[in-house]
């Protein structure tokens, strides 16, 4: 039987279950590009990308609501600008999705009494259970997708990731 993920995701051929078409990557039939690591981790970032975008979907949440509210949801209060940097979007940009944020009553934006041309943002109640909900529900889709591996493949994997991430990023 075809796994319909991978039919889903164009890593094996939808008429599959009918005996035809190349088999799964992790099969020694597939074909050479199946079984790249590139193509394999494409697949996967497809998976997560599926679980994410219907989390955030389901909650009525942008990707980058989500870095708002996991931030500062860490930090704690913080200026527009500073928020932005860490989260990685130009502050121009931020403005409307801050905006956005404080009128969906999840962030609370106030002028700073020390600076009164700087803003600083804080979560909301309604954001404070946002994030919360945020972090479970990312556990939730971390154990579906890496629930197989054992725990020393799960640390592996996240220090082969960083790895990777960390080679290609311009910006050290």
């Amino acid at each position: 039987m075809v796994n319909v993920g991978l039919a889903r995701l164009g890593m094996v051929n939808s008429d599959q279950h009918l005996g035809h078409g190349p088999p799964p990557p992790d099969t020694p039939g597939a074909l050479r590009f199946q079984r790249t690591t590139s193509w394999l981790l494409a697949g996967a970032g497809k998976l997560v990308l599926q679980r994410w975008t219907g989390m955030l979907a389901g909650l009525e949440l942008t990707s980058s609501q989500y870095k708002l509210l996991l931030t500062l949801d860490e930090t704690g209060p913080l200026g527009q600008q500073r928020l932005a940097e860490l989260v990685g979007i130009d502050p121009r940009n931020a403005v409307p999705i801050i905006e956005t944020s404080v009128e969906q009553g999840l962030l609370i934006r106030q002028v700073d009494p020390a600076d009164r041309r700087r803003r600083v943002l804080e979560l909301a109640p309604t954001g404070r259970r946002f994030a919360k909900k945020l972090r479970s529900l990312s556990a939730d889709i971390e154990e579906e997708l890496l629930g197989p591996l054992d725990p020393a493949d799960r640390v592996t994997l996240q220090r082969t990731l960083r790895a990777l991430l960390d080679a290609a990023d311009p910006h050290p």
